[in-house]
């Protein structure tokens, strides 16, 4: 059973559904069965999984770049967090330690699985400078931007006319 996590981008412009509840079912049972059939080749070397993308705020302040992921229910301990000096790669998987079957669920929204996010900065980072947090299921990081001092060389122009 595939649960979702993340709103898709169409459900944020338009968080309504113009179709209804039919319509919503219907493309929930095409994208299954998408992924079923994509998961059905043999020579690929694993099963196809969606892996779901963390709703987050990023920001520039007082010279660093602020990441903020909402990342409810996993322990922090389990994130993968790397920061380069042009992106950060967050890595997690939420698990379920319940033991239900699929055809116990009467409705089941709540995503477990991959979850991962690649940010890339508008200018390059310090990542010696990264500081991670987790509170009440929000993991924020705070890496300072690099200053590149403006570097020149002035250079004496020699003049070869001659008189």
């Amino acid at each position: 059973m595939r649960r979702s996590l993340m709103k898709r981008p169409l459900e944020r412009m338009f968080p309504l559904s113009p179709w209804g509840p039919r319509m919503e079912s219907m493309m929930h049972d095409m994208m299954k069965d998408f992924d079923d059939f994509f998961s059905a080749f043999p020579w690929m070397e694993e099963r196809y999984s969606p892996v779901a993308v963390p709703r987050s705020d990023i920001y520039r302040k007082d010279g660093k770049f602020i990441a903020e992921f909402e990342l409810p229910g996993i322990d922090p301990s389990k994130v993968d967090l790397k920061i380069y000096p042009d992106r950060l790669v967050l890595n997690a998987e939420r698990s379920d330690e319940r033991q239900l079957k699929e055809e116990d669920y009467f409705r089941a929204e709540r995503y477990y699985g991959n979850i991962s996010r690649v940010i890339h900065f508008p200018e390059e980072v310090d990542p010696d400078s990264a500081h991670a947090s987790y509170k009440n299921g929000i993991l924020t990081i705070e890496i300072t931007e690099k200053k590149h001092p403006e570097e020149c060389k002035v250079v004496e122009i020699k003049s070869e006319d001659a008189h």
